[in-house]
């Protein structure tokens, strides 16, 4: 049978204990065995952990409102105006370019989407959000 480990320990006293008691200290705490030999992680899981046991996780609202930004984190992705226009100079020549229902135009052509205009510009693959810089 394993001994519990002491969860009065300072947390100032974590990151140097061996490597064999972090891991010991994890596995009792999570109720998990992993085979991370990072000892950054388990500093970080362990000490973490032991401040929640002693004050407290978080309370249902401010759970809550984090869960529900997790959606506000990604931005749904937001589309250019049909009309608006886009200027690129790239190795001395000025490129110009319109957004129009469904795509863009350059020179007459039709392209989906930026970065079928940044590849028919440059050659190769690339975001052309990146390099249109919208």
């Amino acid at each position: 049978m394993t001994e519990i480990p002491d969860l009065n320990i300072a947390l100032e006293e974590i990151p140097v204990l061996p490597f064999t008691k972090l891991r010991e200290l994890y596995c009792y705490l999570f109720n998990h065995n992993i085979k991370s030999t990072r000892r950054e992680f388990f500093v970080w899981r362990i000490t973490n952990r032991l401040q929640e046991l002693r004050f407290g996780g978080l309370d249902s609202k401010t759970r809550t409102l984090l869960e529900s930004m997790e959606d506000s984190a990604h931005p749904k992705e937001k589309t250019l105006p049909v009309g608006t226009e886009i200027t690129k100079k790239y190795k001395g020549n000025t490129y110009r370019l319109r957004v129009v229902f469904g795509g863009f135009e350059m020179d007459g052509d039709f392209y989906k989407s930026l970065s079928a205009v940044a590849f028919k510009i440059t050659g190769r693959k690339i975001s052309g959000k990146d390099f249109f810089g919208v």
